[in-house]
């Protein structure tokens, strides 16, 4: 398999854990990415032209686990380019750790949600599945990263449910342009459903991962230790839902730790139930 033309990644990047691969901690910002992978030992940089900066590295204690972190950049668009590469060398765990934007009241900013499951508001997608297909996270993942934050001790601060992933922040979230009360009244008609969070990536991971190569029927007896891909997201509520991305720097830095916290737990969780490490 060639070097990725975008990632400049090779299978030899991804190789580790048993076969399995390493698990890829995929935010969409590449101070995010560093962030994470300072919490890595013995780091080795892959660079790019792009500046898709990948960290490649191992986490925990004793046999650890083999890591891959590096951002999808904004949006679907891109998130796609990047997931098809690290799916092409490889990478069959993957989890977003973004930002989001709470939907309901009872999603406080500064906190964490685990998302279930997206919806495809947004065109890339499209592309790999029929409108009707759903985008949802790996139950294994959801279950690992729900492990996760009650290791960090974050239960109370966070949240598990639907986000609503789009493809326009300033005109589909905050109302703006000529659309925007129609906008508006969407966004509002899906937090009437339960959707509780809004963010830009997470369905492009969920099908891509879903579609990738199709687990094969088995009974749930088999364990979770499978070569199929997996995708989960683990998103850091930046601000309430009448924000316009008034921001406050102090509750996304908090955001920002809280969720590494939960997300690097729920990774060893993770491996732990594929029997790694």
């Amino acid at each position: 398999m060639p070097i990725m033309h975008h990632t400049q990644l090779s299978e030899d990047h991804l190789a580790g854990n048993g076969g399995l691969g390493r698990y890829v901690l995929l935010p969409g910002d590449p101070a995010r990415a560093a962030l994470l992978a300072a919490q890595l030992h013995r780091v080795e940089r892959v660079e790019n032209p792009r500046g898709h900066t990948a960290y490649l590295g191992r986490l925990g204690v004793g046999p650890g686990v083999d890591v891959l972190v590096t951002h999808s950049g904004m949006g679907t668009g891109s998130t796609e380019v990047i997931l098809h590469e690290l799916l092409e060398v490889g990478a069959r765990r993957v989890l977003r750790v973004g930002s989001c934007g709470a939907m309901v009241e009872g999603v406080r900013p500064g906190g964490v949600v685990i998302v279930t499951g997206a919806v495809r508001d947004e065109a890339t997608t499209s592309h790999y599945a029929p409108p009707g297909f759903p985008a949802l996270a790996a139950p294994d993942c959801v279950a690992a990263m729900t492990e996760g934050a009650r290791r960090a001790g974050l239960a109370e601060h966070t949240w598990r449910g639907l986000c609503h992933t789009k493809a326009s922040l300033w005109a589909r979230e905050f109302g703006h342009g000529p659309n925007g009360a129609a906008n508006l009244d969407y966004k509002h008609w899906l937090a009437r459903c339960g959707v509780i969070a809004s963010e830009m990536e997470a369905a492009a991971i969920f099908v891509m991962c879903h579609t990738r190569r199709p687990a094969p029927v088995a009974p749930v007896a088999g364990g979770s230790r499978a070569v199929h891909a997996q995708g989960g997201a683990v998103l850091a509520v930046y601000a309430d839902a009448t924000s316009d991305m008034e921001l406050s720097p102090a509750v996304i830095d908090q955001a920002n730790q809280r969720a590494a916290a939960v997300a690097l737990h729920g990774l060893v969780a993770w491996a732990e139930a594929d029997g790694v490490g």
